[in-house]
């Protein structure tokens, strides 16, 4: 019986024992080398050991790739660039696999597993996609010097960044004082798409899952978020130094001063300490 492989894959034939676990084992490295995009700036070794790992899973992928033409199998991946001559990629083929790894994610993404056990298999019927939208009130009336959005913001906006990555929920920041230049904000009041800024600061968390997983996705996300919206006393926001130490980080000034700082404070980290 023939084996078809659905549209918009991006294997050009079925890929079975070794190579097919390889296959998807490389599929896994990308999906994780994306989620960690937002940390690969203070977390070089982790980015370099992955990086390493995708190269040396592709050059074993080439070597099997080489036997299979042999056999008379198409090549699935003359369009990333990868050498057939069974040796490592070099940094062309390499340039090329990551032109193209979005793409590649993109079709790989309804096949990956989740946190909270969301497997797409083909073939089997699944509850409905939802999409919801949360809104959270960011209290300014009661604490109007605090700096909420560059709480939630971090550095550069990597740690609401790491809250999405995390949650795979969609997170905005809307009313007056979402846009950090007042001046502009008050040109924007009036225009289309903006009328939001005629409210109060907010946050809006957007989510689009299964209709039996939709609930505790965006409940992980507001639980996150409401921790963060909780005023610290500066001597005591542990979070805000980790923030601090990142910037220091980003633009090349950070100096170790002991060698007992506390380790990063992920938003993770944050919701687990609230919760003791």
């Amino acid at each position: 019986m023939e084996s078809r492989i659905p549209p918009g894959s991006y294997f050009q034939y079925a890929p079975t024992g070794v190579h097919g676990s390889l296959q998807r084992y490389l599929a896994d490295l990308l999906a994780e080398r994306q989620k960690l995009g937002p940390f690969m700036q203070i977390l070089p070794v982790c980015s370099r050991l992955l990086n390493q790992e995708i190269m040396r899973v592709s050059g074993l992928l080439s070597n099997q790739v080489a036997e299979l033409e042999r056999m008379g199998h198409d090549h699935p991946y003359r369009s990333l660039g990868q050498q057939t001559n069974g040796g490592q990629m070099g940094m062309m083929a390499w340039n090329a696999m990551q032109t193209n790894e979005d793409k590649l994610l993109q079709k790989m993404a309804p096949f990956q597993p989740s946190s909270l056990n969301w497997h797409v298999v083909p073939g089997t019927p699944t509850t409905p996609v939802v999409k919801r939208v949360i809104r959270l009130d960011v209290p300014v009336e009661k604490y109007p010097n605090y700096n909420f959005v560059g709480r939630i913001l971090g550095p550069r906006g990597n740690s609401l960044k790491r809250v999405e990555a995390m949650t795979e929920c969609r997170i905005f920041i809307r009313g007056q004082g979402s846009v950090k230049d007042a001046i502009k904000e008050e040109k924007l009041k009036d225009k289309p798409g903006y009328e939001h800024l005629n409210e109060p600061l907010h946050i809006l968390v957007e989510a689009e899952f299964p209709e039996d997983i939709i609930e505790a996705r965006l409940d992980h996300a507001i639980a996150i978020l409401e921790n963060l919206l909780k005023p610290v006393d500066e001597s005591m926001d542990v979070y805000k130094k980790q923030q601090l130490r990142e910037l220091a980080m980003l633009n090349g000034t950070f100096r170790e001063e002991s060698p007992s700082m506390s380790p990063s404070m992920s938003p993770a980290c944050l919701h687990l300490t609230a919760q003791e």
